[in-house]
């Protein structure tokens, strides 16, 4: 998730200390990055792939910060196999867990002998959801809770109809974009596509009972905020809306790889499914948008969300009735919800908003601007790269946790201090309030506020051992 190089200023190195680093001479090689086109040079036996790619400013997944708690730094190594350390404890266990050929490794765990070709395997923070499939056998199932989400797309034969084939396939992959968005910010797995539908889960990880119900909520709420902002285009382009029906429901499933031994895939069987996609369908009868089970909001902090309509359907095979009821929105602020809101603000284009917080910071500390004596292309967009990935680990924070520390540790390197902290966060949060505009409320502001105190603090652990030291 992060990179190597800082939003804030940065120092070089007194002239000692570099002279230092040069006259050591260490025998150096080269690794070729396949999707940043670069080729860099690295120390022989002393750098693992991670560290050389953060050192040269290639954007590099690495959600726990390069500390082997997770799997999102993962490369293929597809020329050089024998320039490559070997496998350790740690590296082998998980490759054996997730079935990774030799070829698959921790960038993290694996230094360079010699000349070596690799390609990042993870490339998006949507990526990082599909990582949760690895965790299961290829034989075997277990049983497991979880919130499940299936969201439907009204009238969907009419659509078909009365577009042209290239226009519905248009559409609805701008629909499943929308729609997929909230699942995997909210760390969901999209688990399927079904026709006009999408399911997600939440829970495959170690989450508790309330973190899966939050995030299947979050996601039931952030899909009606981004299918209002798709309706805004589709009727300019096309004169169309459209409709859709959410349903969200906890309970046990089994979980595992089913299929043909030669093609087993990752799969959920029981009952809860079939409740969730029976919650879905009531939203037509009771002309609801969002309908969730009352065993999905009894894990949630009591009256957190705001209920309207509610009805009791009769299921097959259950002799009580299903409690269901209509999702309005948070009756509180949700800080997590109101910041995933702010994305397509501010990621609508590529690099467009760390462009101008750069801009507003060398305008409010031009003193600053000398300090950043590389390409700053590549630093905007490294800069997009850490604020898009922070936004999409808040729902995983034991990685968030480590990824800021780390992050914080090398601004030590940088010649950051804390006084620095406190410029940035004012531009930032004056760069949010301009690129979201009239969405940028109150409480959005106070949720940006609040988040990023919590990420500068924790930033800031390492320089604090570091001065007691």
């Amino acid at each position: 998730m992060y990179t190597s190089e800082s939003i804030m200023p940065k120092r070089k190195l007194p002239q000692k200390q570099r002279n230092k680093a040069t006259s050591a001479k260490s025998p150096l090689t080269t690794v070729e990055f396949t999707a940043a086109e670069r080729t860099i040079s690295v120390v022989k036996g002393k750098q693992d792939l991670l560290a050389a790619a953060v050192n040269h400013r290639i954007p590099h997944m690495q959600e726990c910060g390069g500390n082997g708690k997770c799997t999102t730094c993962r490369v293929r190594v597809l020329d050089g196999m024998n320039n490559v350390s070997p496998r350790n404890e740690l590296e082998t266990h998980l490759a054996t867990c997730r079935n990774w050929d030799h070829s698959v490794r921790l960038a993290c765990q694996t230094k360079v002998t010699g000349p070596v070709k690799v390609e990042r395997l993870v490339k998006t923070f949507g990526d990082v959801s599909l990582l949760q499939e690895e965790g299961f056998e290829q034989n075997g199932g277990k049983e497991q809770y979880l919130a499940i989400l299936f969201c439907d797309m009204r009238n969907f034969t009419p659509f078909v109809e009365s577009n042209l084939a290239y226009d519905v396939v248009h559409i609805i992959n701008r629909l499943f974009a929308i729609l997929g968005e909230p699942i995997l910010m909210n760390n969901g797995l999209i688990y399927q596509y079904v026709g006009d539908e999408i399911v997600g889960l939440f829970g495959l990880e170690s989450q508790t009972a309330e973190e899966s119900c939050m995030a299947a909520a979050r996601a039931a709420l952030g899909m009606r905020s981004a299918l209002q902002q798709l309706n805004d285009e589709l009727m300019s382009e096309f004169g169309i809306e459209i409709e859709i029906g959410v349903g969200i429901h906890f309970g046990p499933v089994i979980v595992g790889k089913m299929g043909h031994p030669s093609h087993r895939q990752f799969s959920i069987i029981g009952d809860a499914a079939n409740v969730t996609s029976r919650i879905q369908a009531a939203n037509k009868a009771m002309r609801t948008q969002i309908l969730a089970s009352e065993a999905l909001l009894d894990e949630l902090p009591e009256e957190i969300i705001s209920v309207g309509r509610f009805k009791r359907i009769p299921l097959k095979g259950k002799i009580h009735p299903v409690r269901i009821l209509e999702v309005i929105g948070f009756n509180r602020p949700d800080d997590i919800f109101l910041i995933q809101q702010s994305m397509p603000f501010l990621f609508a284009e590529d690099s467009v908003f760390a462009a101008e917080f750069y801009r507003r910071l060398f305008e409010k500390a031009p003193e600053a601007r000398q300090l950043f004596k590389g390409n700053m292309d590549r630093q905007v967009a490294l800069l997009s790269h850490v604020l898009k990935g922070t936004v999409y680990a808040l729902c995983r924070p034991q990685n968030l946790i480590m990824g800021l520390q780390e992050l914080g540790k090398r601004h030590i390197d940088y010649g950051v201090k804390k006084k620095h902290f406190v410029i940035v966060k004012a531009v930032l949060l004056e760069t949010l309030a301009s690129s979201i505009g009239k969405g940028y409320d109150e409480q959005t502001h106070q949720a940006w506020d609040r988040v990023l105190d919590i990420a500068f603090q924790q930033m800031q652990v390492p320089m604090d051992k570091a001065a007691k030291h």
